[in-house]
């Protein structure tokens, strides 16, 4: 049963309920917040218009040939709080590079990945990965990491959008073939070796069908399907709500944590923002009962780099709600 839900703060907010394990239901509100940032002074403050919350995954084209670009609010629970970056990365000052390193420190996640302009695979007695050329830009999407499909059609299970993926049995020896322009810094021996995958690299989301979240969302059999249908099967896991690569993930964020981003942004080689140190509170009401007060979880934090914005998404989540319960809906000042 949905709770009657009083919003006291300026922020949008949404409820909802899911199904979960079997005989499960979830309640589930989420706050989001929209900052404006700007790279030059380190500003992150609450934006005059803050964005709805999101209802539907958003793709850049189609969801089968596409990164994800952002995943809908409407998630019951995380287990963990996840970071990610979406946009486009530029070169300091316009100026065109082969190559650069970007990356970011947030919490207790600090990651770092290699950018490049376009590369190719040619055959000179062997394949050998060419120069990158120079770019003063490349936009961070899984259609620029390692993976793709094979000649046979089949998808790289890890990146069925990426490229590099080769069976060099079936290479023309007089064609080039396109390397990743965005990778994790590699060793030698992968740079030389086009048989060799390379671990796929963003800092984006993955789609739910790929094997980092596949693997995690259980039997969907005969067993399940008389048995449990519509729930979760047995062998679910809340990791395969988690929509960002493992090294983007951590404990719930307080809400006060220091950002610093490198090599992202034209204006500088490196800013430092800090979170508005803001938290939100819901103050449970049922007849007859002690009202009890429940804090929501940071557990989405995305930066817009095109769009110089900053998204927070906090969510309380709880099962079997009782009739008649309302939630008082506060924010509160972090110390």
């Amino acid at each position: 049963m949905l709770a009657h839900v009083n919003n006291n703060t300026p922020f949008p907010y949404f409820a909802f309920e899911k199904l979960g394990y079997l005989n499960e239901h979830w309640f589930t509100v989420v706050i989001k917040a929209t900052c404006d940032i700007d790279p030059l002074t380190g500003s992150c403050k609450f934006s005059d218009e803050q964005l709805p919350i999101v209802m539907a995954d958003k793709y850049r084209t189609t969801p089968e040939n596409s990164s994800l670009i952002m995943e809908t609010d409407l998630v019951f629970h995380k287990p963990r709080g996840e970071f990610y970056l979406i946009g486009t990365a530029r070169t300091l000052d316009g100026q065109a590079a082969p190559q650069w390193e970007c990356g970011f420190t947030f919490g207790t996640l600090q990651k770092k990945l290699t950018l490049s302009g376009p590369r190719y695979w040619e055959y000179q007695g062997d394949w050998q990965l060419t120069e990158p050329l120079p770019i003063t830009a490349l936009p961070l999407i899984y259609e620029q990491a390692f993976g793709g499909k094979n000649h046979e059609s089949l998808d790289y299970p890890e990146n069925p959008i990426g490229l590099g993926w080769y069976d060099t049995t079936k290479l023309d020896t007089t064609h080039r073939y396109a390397a990743p322009q965005i990778s994790y810094p590699l060793s030698s021996n992968i740079l030389t070796t086009i048989e060799t995958p390379w671990p796929v690299a963003g800092f984006g989301l993955y789609s739910r069908w790929w094997r980092q979240r596949l693997q995690y969302a259980g039997t969907y059999d005969d067993m399940w399907l008389n048995e449990t249908h519509p729930y979760y099967p047995f062998d679910f896991k809340y990791d395969f709500l988690m929509g960002t690569p493992i090294d983007q993930q951590q404990i719930y964020f307080n809400g006060d944590e220091i950002l610093t981003l490198k090599g992202l942004f034209a204006e500088t080689p490196e800013v430092t923002l800090a979170l508005p140190k803001i938290g939100f509170a819901a103050e449970q009401r049922v007849p007859n009962q002690p009202n009890s007060r429940h804090k929501l979880c940071l557990d989405t934090v995305c930066v817009s780099l095109d769009e110089r914005k900053l998204y927070l998404t906090w969510r309380y989540s709880q099962t079997a709600l009782q009739a008649e319960t309302s939630l008082e809906l506060d924010a509160y000042k972090l110390p």
